[in-house]
């Protein structure tokens, strides 16, 4: 049972349809740009740079993804593979760093809630709250939004509860801020045009 607030972001479990799960490259972190960007972060795509650039989720957005880490050659020319990305890094030359994102809409994942969570809320769709991650650690402090529960669409889709982060105590509608496993409802694949 979960019963404190300790927000780790969405840390990949399994596919959906049995698949394997694995981050993609190819996207990239704009030099010096100035968000911090964690393991465990949702990010967006922006329309900077070759329109591969990303950027730090947002409450009620589009996600691309969840962030898995980057790699890039650091302004004094050592090359760095971080699972965080820290504001205002300069890169080498100004060349963008390249990120790895999770961005399979049927990859379930493990996330703590920010309030209990109802029977009649398993299965309904939630928003993240974008919380500050860890610094020394590069995790990420994101979780759901229990009050911004809808039965039609949002940002993820709440599949059931989730063990604790041991494996060993399943979360239940008795705990305070308990796990969930949840899917992106709301990426450039699956989010509905407007």
């Amino acid at each position: 049972m979960s019963d404190v607030d300790a927000a780790s972001g969405f840390t990949p479990l399994y596919h959906l349809h049995g698949g394997t799960v694995r981050y993609n490259g190819g996207y990239t972190i704009a030099s010096a740009l100035a968000s911090d960007i964690f393991l465990g972060d949702t990010v967006i795509q922006t329309i900077t740079g070759q329109g591969t650039d990303i950027d730090v989720g947002i409450v009620g957005g589009v996600n691309l993804g969840i962030f898995a880490g980057c790699s890039y050659t650091a302004a004094n020319g050592d090359v760095v593979f971080a699972k965080q990305w820290v504001s205002g890094t300069a890169t080498l030359g100004g060349v963008a760093a390249e990120a790895y994102v999770y961005t399979d809409p049927s990859i379930v994942y493990s996330v703590q809630c920010n309030a209990t969570v109802d029977a009649d809320e398993i299965t309904e769709f939630m928003d993240i709250i974008a919380g500050s991650g860890n610094t020394a650690t590069g995790v990420s402090a994101f979780e759901l939004n229990v009050a911004s529960s809808v039965a039609t669409i949002a940002q993820f889709r709440v599949l059931r509860f989730a063990s604790a982060p041991t494996g060993i105590e399943l979360s239940t509608t008795s705990s305070l801020f308990p796990r969930v496993e949840c899917q992106m409802a709301e990426t450039p694949e699956t989010a509905p045009l407007v």
